[in-house]
């Protein structure tokens, strides 16, 4: 029997899935491999998360670990593999949740895990999303979030699509977060100081007062909002008016 009628489901499996879920190509031959594809994809991440993602590259991982461009195929077969790989490497595990908490503290506290982990590797949210959902990242996230909207009594699909609302804005928060922060003087920093800003801006440029409505919500103080930043006071908002959505639909 053929290797490749042999591996039943395995078939076609490929290559960047087998290596991110650790399964071996039934290769013996060439030289004992140098690095193991931990150091290479730990290496890869540390130079994503000091440079951003144009740093993740063959040769430069190579470069990092004192080797060859060439050498690095041993392990990966493109870049874009090595991003796929990357990206799975940084997302990691999520985090261990009180199971006697209730589903929306825990679905809540899933979400902020997340956006810690999006902050602490910027470049994440600048790769493209893949065709591979089952990167073992991706599946282990998804596992922690059905587990957390368990006692939703949400039915199994429709816990998925709220996980993806969920995943989707923040990935796009974090996105928005840096782009906004790279726009912002340091003096707005929190959601008045950042309002407060924004409105001054605004009513120079809206000489023939157009836009009366948004202007009134830039102007407006909220002392609650006085010490958070700016986007943890919307963020907050948004995950709150997404699972407001799920206590009304259970009920």
């Amino acid at each position: 029997m053929s290797s490749t009628a042999s591996e039943g489901p395995l078939r076609g499996l490929p290559p960047v899935l087998r290596s991110a879920w650790g399964i071996a190509q039934n290769t013996t031959k060439g030289p004992k491999p140098r690095w193991s594809l931990d150091q290479i994809l730990n290496t890869a991440v540390a130079l994503g998360d000091g440079h951003g993602v144009e740093a993740i590259t063959m040769s430069r991982v190579a470069k990092t670990l004192g080797g060859g461009t060439m050498s690095m195929y041993r392990y990966v077969q493109s870049r874009e593999d090595l991003l796929v790989l990357a990206a799975d490497a940084a997302l990691g595990r999520p985090p261990r949740l009180d199971a006697e908490q209730s589903w929306r503290t825990r679905t809540h506290a899933w979400v902020t895990a997340m956006r810690d982990t999006y902050r602490s590797h910027p470049w994440l949210s600048s790769l493209p999303i893949t065709g591979e959902a089952l990167m073992p990242s991706y599946v282990r996230w998804m596992e922690a979030g059905l587990g957390c909207l368990e006692d939703s009594e949400l039915p199994g699909g429709e816990a998925v699509t709220v996980l993806t609302l969920l995943w989707t804005y923040v990935r796009s928060d974090a996105e928005l977060g840096a782009g906004l922060a790279e726009s912002l003087p340091e003096s707005a920093r929190t959601a008045p100081e950042v309002n407060a800003y924004l409105a001054e801006r605004l009513r120079v440029a809206d000489r023939h007062d157009e836009f009366p409505r948004l202007r009134a919500i830039l102007e407006s103080e909220n002392p609650a909002d006085a010490g958070e930043s700016f986007d943890d006071t919307d963020f907050a908002l948004a995950i709150d008016v997404i699972l407001d959505g799920v206590e009304a639909r259970r009920r």
